[in-house]
């Protein structure tokens, strides 16, 4: 369904990266350099084709994007798709993969998330993060064997989210255990992350910067850890 390759917040060891396999197709919802190493040890064999997802430009959530084009392009042999949320971070990250990481415009495809025609994608929701990112931090709604999975990047508010969610949705939302003003405190979303697993929704807790306080706070409103990919080969779903 979906599986992460790490769950931590901007200084935690691993950072937050998820994936999910529609058919041939492996789709990454956003690309930190943590997950790239550990991509590149992985069989991917019958993935014929990597979309890269990206929710906002800070580092613990691009900086391994370059390196994974630079890396299918003359290792992988995997064509990869880049997928911004909206045309202005579009642009931020065609700058940053073509004028900063060098990667020439033949070795990867860079697309607005509405521009994309894929079963997978319903829309890129647009969120609240960092005064300085304003108007270009967004979450995902996607779809995965049949389940909405809504995913909020990293975001200071879960309302933009909820009219998304379903009671058989997964709502994969991001927490912390410290009030910053730029993330979700886990004090202020426990009751609602309880409605929602009382309704049925399955909630995973995602991008954490303290996950023992964290889970001390939550661990009874029915929620869940991100649940991490501990296998070596990803598997295309028509695989035999």
């Amino acid at each position: 369904m979906i599986n992460f390759l790490g769950r931590g917040s901007a200084f935690a060891d691993e950072h937050n990266s998820a994936f999910f396999v529609d058919g041939t197709d492996m789709i990454l919802l956003d690309c930190p350099m943590d997950a790239y190493r550990k991509l590149k040890k992985m069989d991917l064999s019958g993935i014929e084709h990597i979309y890269i997802l990206l929710t906002h430009t800070h580092g613990d959530h691009i900086s391994g994007v370059g390196m994974m084009i630079d890396y299918e392009v003359f290792i992988g042999r995997i064509p990869v798709t880049v997928v911004a949320p909206s045309t202005e971070v579009r642009d931020d990250l065609e700058f940053v993969i073509s004028k900063i990481e060098g990667c020439s415009d033949d070795w990867y495809e860079l697309v607005v998330a509405s521009e994309l025609r894929k079963d997978f994608l319903i829309s890129a929701i647009p969120t609240r993060h960092t005064e300085s990112l304003e108007g270009r931090c967004f979450g995902y709604h996607v779809v995965s064997e049949g389940r909405d999975i809504i995913y909020t990047g990293d975001s200071a508010t879960l309302d933009p989210f909820l009219p998304y969610v379903k009671n058989d949705s997964i709502l994969c939302t991001e927490t912390s255990a410290f009030k910053s003003g730029v993330h979700l405190y886990a004090g202020d979303i426990k009751e609602k992350i309880a409605e929602l697993t009382s309704k049925g929704t399955t909630v995973y807790l995602m991008h954490l910067d303290d996950e023992d306080a964290i889970w001390d706070i939550l661990k009874d409103t029915g929620a869940e850890l991100a649940p991490l990919f501990t296998g070596n080969k990803v598997v295309a779903r028509d695989s035999k």
